[in-house]
């Protein structure tokens, strides 16, 4: 069971101190629901009662069932590829297929579950955002998740302007930050084992007054808090590596549905950019021509 996101689920019909002792817990995921019920009650400016009241909402009859929880999201979430090196190749010696088939058929099970993990109402949210060609997007990724997020970045330059992948060393981020504000979107990938510089920039970019777009697992990083729409997706495969092909389509998804609401604007940026690539490619089969012709 993901706490966090019964949490994002249930706070529309949570009352009013409930709300204040959930958004105490999703701002201090996990760590504010391992203290004693006191310590959560008397830190969220709530009664022991209303604590009580919301984790039976959210499916624990007891605290203690709710603490067990958390701290397995603390393990799921933590875990590295050393860690699941050992298991994973008991499983292998055992299994009877293929490591390609076991592998091909976790991912399609994966992509089939994608419309229970993201709604078509959030989804389109997201769409219509990045769509806006009054808005400007920044990308930004974690050691791995950097790559989709700058892939993504070089789809979207290409139907519309005012995008800006981050990259490079983490000292330069802060610069980034000067051009971000409440007219800015922030695209943010970051999965286990997530990434403090990641979300610390996410956090800062949200106090901008930027719209954070959030894409993570389904333990859900903990730039979650600072995130306005979040969409999961799974990572786990039979490598010892979590693998991001789930989240690179639904990056890829994005960008189809964006193109999809492009207007006149968007189609002749396409066309421009046809033109340019024709006529660079041109100039430098001359100019290759030339150099020979000189050797």
């Amino acid at each position: 069971m993901n706490v966090l996101e019964e949490l994002r689920q249930a706070l529309p019909e949570l009352s009013s101190r409930e709300a204040r002792a959930a958004r105490h817990l999703m701002a201090n995921y996990p760590m504010a629901g391992l203290t004693t019920v006191a310590e959560f009650a008397n830190q969220s400016g709530v009664s022991t009662a209303t604590v009580l009241r919301l984790v039976k909402r959210l499916g624990f009859p007891v605290y203690a069932d709710f603490q067990v929880a958390l701290r397995g999201h603390i393990e799921e979430t933590l875990q590295s590829p050393l860690m699941r090196f050992g298991e994973r190749k008991v499983r292998d010696e055992a299994a009877k297929t293929s490591f390609l088939a076991r592998t091909s058929d976790r991912l399609a099970e994966h992509f089939r579950a994608l419309p229970d993990l993201i709604s078509e109402k959030e989804f389109d949210k997201v769409a219509v955002l990045l769509a806006d060609p009054r808005r400007d997007i920044h990308l930004l990724g974690g050691r791995y998740s950097s790559n989709i997020a700058n892939y993504m970045g070089d789809l979207l330059i290409a139907i519309r302007g005012k995008v800006y992948p981050i990259s490079g060393q983490t000292q330069i981020w802060p610069q980034c930050l000067l051009d971000i504000g409440r007219n800015s979107i922030l695209v943010v990938f970051d999965v286990r084992r997530y990434q403090d510089d990641v979300i610390n920039f996410t956090d800062a970019a949200a106090k901008r007054g930027a719209t954070i777009v959030l894409l993570t697992d389904i333990w859900q990083s903990p730039a979650a808090r600072s995130a306005h729409h979040v969409l999961t997706f799974p990572v786990e495969a039979p490598s010892i590596f979590d693998v991001l092909t789930v989240g690179t389509g639904v990056a890829e998804a994005l960008v189809g549905a964006v193109a999809s609401k492009a207007d006149t604007a968007g189609k002749k940026r396409i066309e421009a950019l046809e033109d340019l690539r024709s006529h660079l490619a041109a100039n430098n089969q001359t100019s290759a021509k030339n150099n020979q012709k000189t050797r």
